[in-house]
């Protein structure tokens, strides 16, 4: 059963649900209060006499919120969710955990036991009857029947037994615990097959004493910053235009928002003068704290001087920004917001798919940066990239994909060939029923992918590239992923005719718009033809466009069938036949700037058939990963 099926059936036994965060979608998007809070606690966990591993940290963070609502809630303590709504919000977030809303109007207290403790004490006064029974991340929960008298939530850290009653709710089955354990009913003892029993004589006793506690004053207590409830801590989930104009910048993407209202002020061609003192007034009187203001402005000359060069006339003169000195002073706020704000880290892998790679990247690719891909022919350039666009998708992240030298088509039929039991030559010559490429079209992974995914087979000018990402933006809230297939055929509005200038130029566009919408860039370039001999020694100088490639890129790689020695690494003897017939490739990073990972070798296997790259690893030390000889200044 999914959950929404199992949501739909909550309801149908008269139970309120909503969704919740779980593991999937945390890691694929994580909530916008998530690395503060963990940063928080990281730096109040530096203070403790005991400290804690920043992993054991990181990991009672990502439990807690898979327990956190992914919606406003308040209103479903008072009413069932109807179908519909169950529906629209299991159709958005799939993966999504479930939980009961618990108390006197759903007509059921949950006894939440977390520990051998609480259980023997249950035993002790007397036990549970039969009733619904859930076995849970640590413990079980007990669902009895509301009595007639107001019960409060509660938390008894003492005894590990919590109570969940009105203003509350329960994680249910099937669920996924941030552990990884799954939430099922204990067999024999679901809500489908036994009631809700009524509470025994202890259970009252109990219940009362709890709202007695709870109805004594309370003392003022002033909260630790790691005390501090990520509850407190409310998104703004209003992305409209209009919800950013209203509410400002929710923590955590005050940058990415403004990058957005400025794109959108500007794209419905309102002077540059009256955009800004809109996004100005705007950051003023709905951020709590304010951008920076040289930070703010900054980004929006960034921004304008895109969009302008996009739509200047040939015989336009642009005005060039007034440049001010406090613009390169350092700020409390600009700190944070470079911190926080502006962090991207998009991860590359699902699965058991290209893991090591993301690590070696350390998490996945870096908002801001170049990232520019090598490799011999037929080493399967495009095929890893096109996974590793597919893989971003799943993620939860549009991607935007100029692809140049292979067609829209060839792109489509790779992604499902690696989704599918077929073949790419299933697709390439057309044997397939329609009914099957139907049915994979419309498999989830795929839909997802087709919902993310913006293949562009038609040749832009890299100037006009922000008209399509300010869509996306507007689409998706987030600037797409952009990749590009493949350098050599990308062009500029100068119409460059030395080559070398016009490669400089554009990966000099390239480095901008990434820093401006703070999202990784992908390109594919090529290699010098010296460079396929058997036995050449391969290093950045075998791009072609070594020199400028190499200064302006944040991470350089090159796929290709090599060996090490002590002079680096070598294209292997007969690499055409091992490619071909093994599809043993090895992906050689020679430059990765600081945060977008590591040097050296990354072994990867490609599967011909279905065009899907996975983590190879073998037994003799050279063709494991080897980390090369990094300078401090790397």
């Amino acid at each position: 059963m999914n959950n929404k099926q199992a949501a739909l059936d909550y309801i149908g036994k008269g139970l309120k649900v909503i969704p919740l965060w779980s593991p999937s979608l945390i890691r694929r998007k994580p909530p916008g209060y998530f690395v503060d809070e963990l940063n928080m606690r990281l730096e109040n966990n530096k203070r403790e006499e005991k400290p804690l591993s920043e992993d054991q940290v990181y990991e009672n963070l990502f439990i807690e919120v898979c327990k956190r609502p992914k919606i406003k809630w308040k209103q479903y303590q008072e009413r069932i969710p109807t179908v519909q709504e169950v529906s629209e919000w299991f159709d958005k977030w799939p993966d999504a955990n479930i939980a009961v809303v618990t108390g006197k109007e759903s007509g059921v207290v949950v006894f939440d036991l977390d520990s051998e403790r609480a259980v023997e004490y249950a035993e002790n006064e007397g036990g549970f009857p039969d009733t619904p029974k859930v076995k849970s991340g640590k413990g079980y929960h007990y669902f009895m029947q509301c009595p007639d008298f107001e019960v409060r939530n509660d938390v008894d850290t003492d005894l590990d037994m919590d109570i969940r009653s009105y203003g509350g709710y329960i994680v249910a089955p099937p669920s996924i615990h941030g552990s990884g354990r799954q939430y099922e009913w204990e067999e024999g003892f679901s809500i489908y097959e036994i009631d809700p029993a009524p509470c025994k004589p202890w259970m009252i006793d109990y219940l009362k004493a709890i709202t007695t506690k709870s109805s004594a004053p309370a003392k003022e207590k002033t909260l630790k910053p790691s005390e501090t409830s990520i509850t407190a801590i409310k998104p703004i989930t209003d992305d409209t235009y209009y919800g950013i104009l209203k509410n400002g910048a929710q923590q955590g993407y005050r940058n990415h928002t403004a990058t957005k209202l400025i794109g959108h002020l500007l794209g419905k061609s309102i002077p540059a003068s009256e955009a800004w003192e809109m996004v100005s007034t705007w950051n003023n009187a709905k951020n709590s704290p304010p951008i920076d203001h040289t930070e703010l402005k900054q980004t929006f000359d960034s921004i304008h001087k895109l969009h302008s060069s996009s739509q200047k006339q040939p015989s336009g003169e642009k005005k060039k920004p007034e440049i001010k000195i406090e613009s390169y002073i350092d700020t409390p706020e600009k700190i944070i917001s470079a911190f926080n704000d502006n962090y991207v880290r998009v991860p590359v892998a699902i699965d058991h798919q290209l893991r090591i790679l993301e690590k070696e990247m350390n998490g996945g690719l870096v908002g801001g940066r170049l990232y520019v891909l090598g490799g011999i022919p037929s080493s399967g350039k495009t095929a890893l990239v096109n996974n590793i666009a597919d893989n971003i998708c799943l993620n939860d992240y549009p991607v935007l994909f100029f692809s140049y030298d292979d067609g829209a088509d060839e792109l489509r039929y790779r992604t499902y060939a690696r989704f599918s039991g077929f073949g790419i030559e299933d697709f390439n010559k057309n044997t397939l029923k329609r009914s099957d490429v139907e049915a994979i079209a419309n498999s989830d992974r795929v839909r997802v992918i087709r919902s993310l995914k913006y293949v562009v087979p038609d040749l832009m000018n890299t100037e006009d590239w922000p008209k399509l990402i300010d869509q996306v933006i507007q689409k998706h809230s987030k600037p797409p992923v952009i990749i590009a297939d493949y350098l050599r055929k990308l062009r500029t509005n100068n119409h460059q005719a030395d080559e070398r200038i016009r490669v400089d130029e554009i990966l000099s566009c390239l480095t901008e718009m990434a820093k401006t919408y703070n999202t990784p860039i992908l390109v594919i370039s090529e290699l010098a033809r010296d460079s396929y001999k058997s036995g050449q020694r391969l290093s950045m100088a075998s791009f072609k466009e070594s020199g400028s490639i190499e200064y302006e890129a944040s991470w350089l790689g090159i796929l290709a069938a090599v060996e090490e020695n002590a002079t680096g690494f070598s294209l292997k003897q007969d690499w055409e036949k091992i490619i071909q017939q093994d599809g043993n490739v090895d992906l050689i990073v020679f430059k990765a700037k600081r945060g977008v990972g590591s040097r050296g070798k990354i072994a990867l296997k490609m599967h011909t058939d279905n065009m899907a790259f996975r983590d190879r690893v073998e037994n003799h030390s050279t063709d494991t990963i080897r980390k090369l000889k990094s300078s401090k200044y790397a």
